[in-house]
């Protein structure tokens, strides 16, 4: 497989540029930490802004997986991207510093156009993260997603697993199914360890275990994610119902002639509220008590 020796340049502050664009309210802004097992694993984390040009702050206002993961392993990947086209986006590196429970950060995420008017749920804690490297805004081509979904029509139905289990359910396959909706990959990046992400609005689903992505967008970006290696996808709609899927990415093949990435679903969260949890696979129900002994 040939690959492009093109690549991004990173830089190790954000620039004033760069600053700026991370401020509006209304934008996807996503946390990936790295859990446990070395997986990544993305969050939506709307309160989130560069402040200065090495430092990122984040807030908190629901507990969450990624809350736990950046105190015990600090490298995240931070992403922002505009919400309609033409569609702009910036990558971050960065490491969890601290945390407080009150200053300007948390007063200024509290007045957001997102929380301001809520009444029993507020910004409680605020996460400061050093910048180890970011790079300029990108722009993510039109002609190439178009292109890619297209692709995903032609090609994407001789990529089916034919396997009798669904590990995505109704509203997952629908999500990831959907022609345009939001979607982005995370993978740990084995030169230095961190989560980068990187969008793929032209993924799908090509049944309820296998997702596949076109390399018609940002090519040079999605060759970079190792084969084999553990990625997690976020997808989310215009409804903002979302979930995070995790497997593993075995290459890039080909499906009636047109070349995809694909991804073997292992595993899948719901980041949706009321409960945030892993929902494939279930988790064995324990039996109901009926009998005590003393």
């Amino acid at each position: 497989m040939s690959r492009s020796k093109k690549k991004v340049v990173w830089t190790p502050e954000i620039s004033k540029e760069g600053i700026k664009f991370t401020q509006p309210d209304i934008m996807l802004k996503l946390v990936s930490t790295i859990d446990e097992r070395g997986w990544p694993h993305v969050t939506l984390i709307s309160s989130n802004r560069a402040i200065s040009k090495d430092k990122i702050v984040w807030g908190a206002f629901t507990e969450g997986l990624s809350k736990k993961y950046v105190k015990e392993r600090p490298k995240q990947g931070i992403f922002y991207m505009t919400p309609s086209m033409p569609f702009k986006f910036l990558q971050a590196k960065v490491n969890f510093n601290h945390t407080t429970k009150e200053g300007e950060d948390l007063e200024h995420f509290n007045q957001t156009q997102l929380m301001r008017y809520f009444t029993y749920v507020r910004t409680h804690t605020a996460y400061y993260n050093d910048i180890v490297a970011v790079t300029p805004i990108r722009n993510l081509p039109l002609f190439g997603i178009v292109k890619g979904i297209i692709k995903d029509i032609i090609g994407k139905g001789g990529a089916k697993t034919k396997l009798e289990e669904k590990r995505l359910n109704v509203l997952g396959y629908k999500l990831f199914a959907a022609p345009i909706a939001v979607r982005v990959i995370s993978y740990i990046d084995p030169e230095d360890g961190y989560p980068r992400m990187i969008p793929a609005i032209q993924l799908q689903a090509t049944d309820h275990n296998r997702l596949v992505f076109p390399p018609s967008v940002l090519k040079e970006d999605l060759y970079q994610i190792p084969v084999d290696s553990k990625v997690a996808v976020f997808g989310m709609n215009f409804d903002f119902y979302n979930q995070v899927v995790k497997g593993t990415f075995t290459g890039f093949k080909k499906f009636r002639g047109i070349k995809f990435g694909v991804i073997e679903i292992e595993e899948i969260y719901n980041s949706t509220p009321p409960v945030a949890k892993v929902i494939y696979p279930r988790a064995e129900s324990v039996p109901k008590v009926t009998d005590f002994h003393l």
